[in-house]
């Protein structure tokens, strides 16, 4: 039998004792007690205090608001005994440890925090390295946590809040290297103690002075780290033991959100960072590594919020999920804005994060019942992905559960706070307009009229209520306010409806009416009291409205307010308002007026022809960025790589400029601008001289969009034969810089110009040519043959419909004549009393362009893209080319959490709910198939512009080989599209966002080709293009216009009825025939001035007339020649709807 000593059975059970409190079995503990007293009488000190923790942990399991007397004064009388019990301890340290800070849990329980302040330990760092110095117990290990913490939860609530972080703070060395083998007790102290510190740690909250982002940040960490290492000792914790759980994690991310919307420094842990010297490297790295502590926590945070949270009343609200909500979409709108590019998101890049953001807000609804924000946030990120129809979708399910909500106040007369406010809905429907017109056809502008006429009658409902008399106390009384601000988008958006509209409707009565009250709408969102007179997008819907309605002049003035220094520094609201803001983009104003600029060009053009005023508008566009390379960036050899290889590099170079961080509208927007100069230099200085910038437009095209043809490579296509056609040396070589900011003394005066007819006289611009050709992809720049020059070949009129890349109809000018000489010379004598028609660039900006040093010639600036020097240096690259193809007002709202007053003091760190006039919305992240369709139809338009620019100079053979060019893009890109869908709907379709379908460009391809044959006279010929085009595209204008002439011609005996059948004899089968050629050319024209695409077609109102004349309705030709004349007294030398991409939105 084994005799164990007293000594020995006291150890087990003063062991036993610290292991049950510990492990929390208070039920255990007098027992222990007794048998410690019993072996160990001379730790009185130890029982004492823990039968006395056993009595506060039964009375008080969580500490109570409001304790009851009797539980009062039986822990009050705990606390002479337990006092005395320290005094009397002299030999064992921790035991009077353990009792002074039971003492400190009395006080804390009976809400005397400053007795417990007062009774703790000053420095609990000091006690703890004190008592590291023995063998520590478990129990004391837990006391000098749950002391820290009974302390600085004392300090807070008599608002030592800097006293309590810094009592916090000084156990987290202790606790460092404690977590893994920490006992219950400790674990749930410890878990109190960070969670408190967390909450104080917030930078979004009012104590964010007391502590730095970085140390916060740590603290967080650390916070990571208890959790981590308790995972899988957490159980089912109380409620509000959750709560507080969540509310750390919360804390976590406001702070990291905190920092990333303020443009904080992010310090990564230590050891994260991949130690690499280069700056950018580090920088891009940190971003990785800030992104996934935020999505980390992201996650954990959802997790735990949507366990724990439960679907509410019908009559309740999830404010914790809404606030969410809120949070994920701010950090969205940063994350996915300018200041992040994909390259610091990791994989996927911004569209990944767009579609993460989506998941959260559809697992958010399933905890919120009919929320209006959720919804709201749903339409914006889905348009932001390009998922339009879901979009509307979201939209329409808003708009019904406004409307239930709205019909619901009005028979309760009890307001609803869970549905948005008024100015709210209107921002989210003009937002719905914004994107219907900028992104969708016909269908789209008829669903934003349907949504112009809602908005209209929501305002009509709210002024009635405004200024009903109602007795007090009804739902009538009450005075509806809707934010200023709020209501000129909504004007805005609704006259943008009425604008878009009007191109499309096939009610040529209403077009008018259309335009008008567009127009009445427009101007009254800039009305002074709506506090938005300066908007530049919505000035720019105004002036083009304007111009479509042959109101140049006034279209005039509103473009150069636009473009004014009144317009700078003025804080406005885009359509999108509250939906899009986001923060200012370094030069985004500028950005914004680039199409400005070229509406006033195209305005210029229209205005008496005054194409050296509009020349110079071109310019203005991009000498508004001072120097050149703030635009393009420093040149260098390898500069023409496609966005998806520089992110696969992982490059952001320091030489790139402005377009680098451009949208694909806005690059479309620079190419439109490029092809307007092209078509001003052709009316100024002949189409000889506009044929040699044709390289420097390709050249444009690669800098911006890269190369086209690898982007096709890459994609799983069948292998057709590729074009073999070599890229223009010139293109690659020229400078970019030099081809579109030309100096303005190299455009000549049109009465400086002495064209010749001479082929063997060469300018003055081909004087620097080294005698050899320059080659464009199988384009011939130059002269091969001298009775290709003709520098006197005009069109009868100057412009053409679909302008973006098709050549008007050429015609015998004996049919109808431009303006007379006397006509011209009034204008110019007029344009010389005038004030300037170009508005001055704001001061401090630089115009002299250094183009003229580029390649080293001087006086002959235009052509520094086809200097000898720089072809011979693009010639002996390594690397060459490949073929260039609810919001209420914040005063309403309660405080949020952790804040005393509203508005919050931070918010005037965060983006206002108005962006700021710099702001530019991103474009939606497009489908691959999307975005390949618009860069296709862009080249294409390019290829067929330059086809017309070499047929209209007489080089019908580099005419050919462009539209080959164009032929080649649509035949792969059909390819492309038959690969992911074998049905013929999808060549019919163009889709959301811009671009043409596939028929419409075959279309294209065909009547440009039509177009070339008519010029060489082979109008048979031609006749099976244009009919071919119209098998693809039945509404296509410039086929519809190029048949019906040639089936006049055939009417009227110009040209046989069958190619080499001559006129000897006539039959009544051959008169039948020609009597059909006149109805079916009547029919198709008909038709087409009826269509949006068509009304303002001159040269089918031309043809049109000839049809009317040749059925002897003489009456009814005379009313078209004069629309004819109407029409091209105010057409710009190009469409407006080249003006911008997005219509009539910026």
């Amino acid at each position: 039998m084994v005799i164990v000593s007293g000594s020995d059975k006291a150890s087990r059970y003063i062991a036993q004792l610290d292991e049950a409190r510990c492990a929390g079995r208070w039920n255990e503990v007098p027992e222990l007690c007794r048998k410690v007293e019993k072996h160990a009488s001379h730790r009185r000190c130890l029982t004492l205090t823990a039968r006395s923790e056993a009595q506060i942990a039964a009375q008080s399991p969580q500490r109570p608001s409001t304790a009851s007397s009797a539980s009062s004064s039986s822990l009050a009388n705990l606390i002479p005994p337990l006092q005395l019990a320290v005094d009397e301890e002299v030999d064992h340290a921790q035991d009077a440890f353990q009792a002074t800070v039971c003492l400190g849990w009395i006080h804390y329980v009976l809400q005397e925090p400053g007795l417990a302040i007062a009774r703790l330990p000053k420095d609990f760092a000091a006690v703890a390295s004190k008592m590291q110095e023995t063998s520590m117990s478990g129990w004391t290990r837990v006391c000098i946590v749950k002391g820290a913490f009974l302390k600085g939860w004392s300090q807070e609530d008599t608002g030592s809040l800097e006293d309590a972080v810094r009592t916090y703070r000084s156990v987290l060395p202790f606790l460092s290297d404690k977590l893994t083998s920490a006992t219950p007790q400790f674990r749930a102290w410890t878990e109190r103690l960070l969670v408190r510190l967390c909450l104080l740690s917030d930078q979004t909250s009012n104590t964010r002075e007391y502590i730095s982002s970085s140390e916060a940040l740590q603290i967080f960490r650390y916070w990571a780290l208890y959790w981590d290492s308790a995972a899988k000792a957490h159980g089912a914790a109380s409620a509000d033991g959750a709560k507080a759980r969540r509310s750390a994690w919360k804390a976590y991310y406001d702070t990291l959100s905190d920092i990333l919307r303020r443009g904080l420094p992010y310090e990564p842990e230590s050891g994260s960072s991949n130690g690499s010297s280069e700056k950018h490297s580090i920088s891009s790295s940190n971003r990785l590594l800030q992104h996934a502590e935020l999505k980390k926590v992201e996650t954990i945070y959802e997790g735990l919020l949507l366990k724990e949270t439960l679907f509410p009343k019908a009559s309740e609200t999830n404010h914790e999920i809404v606030s969410w909500a809120d949070s994920v979409m701010e950090n969205w709108r940063f994350l996915c804005g300018s200041t992040w590019s994909n390259a610091d998101l990791g994989a996927g890049g911004k569209e990944a994060v767009g579609r993460g953001v989506l998941d959260i807000l559809y697992r958010a609804a399933t905890k919120t019942f009919h929320s209006t924000q959720l919804l709201r946030y749903l339409f914006t990120v889905h348009a932001s992905l390009a998922d339009f129809d879901l979009a509307i979708k979201a939209y329409d399910s808003y708009v019904e559960i406004i409307t239930r909500g709205k019909d619901r106040v009005e028979k309760t007369g009890e307001e609803d706070a869970t549905i948005d406010d008024d100015g709210t809905v209107l921002m989210v429907s003009a937002e719905a307009i914004r994107l219907l017109c900028r992104y969708g056809s016909m269908k789209e502008a008829e669903k934003a009229i349907q949504i112009s006429l809602h908005i209209e009658k929501w305002l009509e409902q709210s002024e009635h209520i405004r200024s009903s008399k109602s007795e007090a106390g009804s739902v009538n009384s009450i005075e509806m306010l809707i934010e200023p601000r709020a209501l000129a988008s909504a004007y805005a958006a609704m006259g943008i409806s009425q604008a878009q509209w009007a191109r499309y409707t096939y009610e040529a009565d209403a077009r008018a009416s259309l335009q008008a009250k567009a127009e009445q709408y427009l101007r009254r969102s800039l009305e002074p009291s709506l506090q938005d007179s300066k908007n530049i997008d919505v000035l720019y819907a105004l002036a083009l409205v304007l111009a479509e309605k042959r109101d140049i002049a006034t279209a005039i003035k509103v473009a150069k307010t636009t473009l004014s220094e009144e317009t700078k520094q003025k804080t406005s609201v885009n359509i999108g308002g509250r939906i899009s803001a986001g923060p200012a983009v370094e030069f985004g104003r500028e950005r914004k007026l680039i199409p400005v600029w070229h509406l006033l060009a195209l305005l210029l053009s229209a205005k008496e022809e005054d194409y050296a005023a509009a020349q110079k508008a071109c310019e203005a566009a991009f000498e508004q960025f001072g120097d050149p390379s703030i635009l393009f960036g420093e040149e260098e050899d390898n500069s023409y790589r496609s966005e998806h290889l520089k992110e696969i590099d992982g490059q952001n170079r320091a030489n790139s400029g402005i377009i680098d961080q451009m949208e694909s509208f806005e690059k479309m927007g620079i190419l439109h601008v490029k092809m307007t100069q092209l078509s001003l230099l052709e009316e100024i200085e002949g189409v000889s001289v506009a044929v040699d910038g044709c390289d420097e437009l390709l050249a444009l095209h690669a800098r911006l969009f890269g190369d086209t043809s690898a982007e096709t490579s890459s994609l799983p296509v069948p292998a057709p034969a590729p074009s073999t056609m070599a890229p223009p040396k010139t293109a690659v070589g020229s400078s970019i810089r030099g081809s579109i900011l030309r100096g303005r003394s190299s455009v000549r005066s049109a009465q400086k110009l002495t064209p010749s007819t001479d082929p063997t006289v060469t300018g003055p611009h081909e004087s620097n040519l080294s005698g050899q050709p320059i080659t464009a992809p199988s384009i011939q720049v130059t002269d091969e043959d001298g009775s290709h020059n003709n520098h006197n070949h005009h069109h009868l009129f100057h412009h053409s419909k679909n302008s973006d890349g098709q050549p008007g109809v050429q015609r015998s000018s004996s049919k109808l004549q431009k303006r007379s000489a006397s006509s011209l010379r009034r204008k110019s004598q007029m344009d010389a009393e005038q004030a300037p028609d170009v508005p001055q660039l704001p001061e401090g900006i630089n115009t002299n362009t250094p183009t003229q040093n580029t390649t080293g010639s001087t006086g002959h600036t235009r052509q520094t893209s086809l200097s000898g020097s720089t072809r011979k240096s693009i010639e002996n690259l390594d690397r060459p080319l490949r073929p260039i193809p609810h919001n209420m007002p914040p005063t309403s709202q309660p405080p949020p959490s952790g804040h005393k007053d509203q508005p919050p003091k931070q918010d005037t760190r965060l983006p206002g709910p108005f962006p700021n006039a710099s702001h530019v919305t991103p474009d939606p992240y497009f489908s691959r198939i999307q975005a390949r369709r618009q860069k296709v139809a862009m080249l294409v338009s390019i290829w067929i512009f330059i086809s017309g620019l070499y047929s209209r100079a007489k080089k019908f053979e580099n005419a050919k080989d462009a539209a080959k060019e164009a032929f080649d893009l649509v035949g792969l890109f059909e390819s492309e599209i038959t690969r992911d869908s074998c049905s013929s709907k999808a060549l019919a379709e163009k889709g959301w966002g811009g671009g043409k379908s596939v028929e419409e460009l075959w279309a294209d391809v065909f009547a440009t080709r039509g177009q070339l044959l008519l010029a060489q006279e082979l109008k048979h010929e031609a006749r099976a293009e244009f009919e071919r085009a119209l098998q693809h595209f039945p509404d296509h204008p410039v086929a519809i216009v190029g048949l019906s002439d040639i089936l006049l011609d055939i009417y009227c005996e110009v040209i046989p009825l069958e190619k080499g059948s001559k006129n000897l004899k006539k039959t009544f089968a051959e008169t039948q025939h020609r009597l059909a050629a006149r109805d079916r050319a009547f029919g198709l024209l008909s038709t087409l001035t009826k269509l949006g695409s068509g009304w303002d077609f001159s040269e089918a109102w031309y043809a049109l007339s000839r049809a009317y004349e040749e059925s002897g309705e003489i009456e009814r030709a005379k009313k078209a020649l004069w629309w004819v004349v109407e029409l091209e007294d105010a057409h710009p030398i190009r469409d407006w709807d080249n003006a911008t991409v997005g219509g009539f939105v910026l």
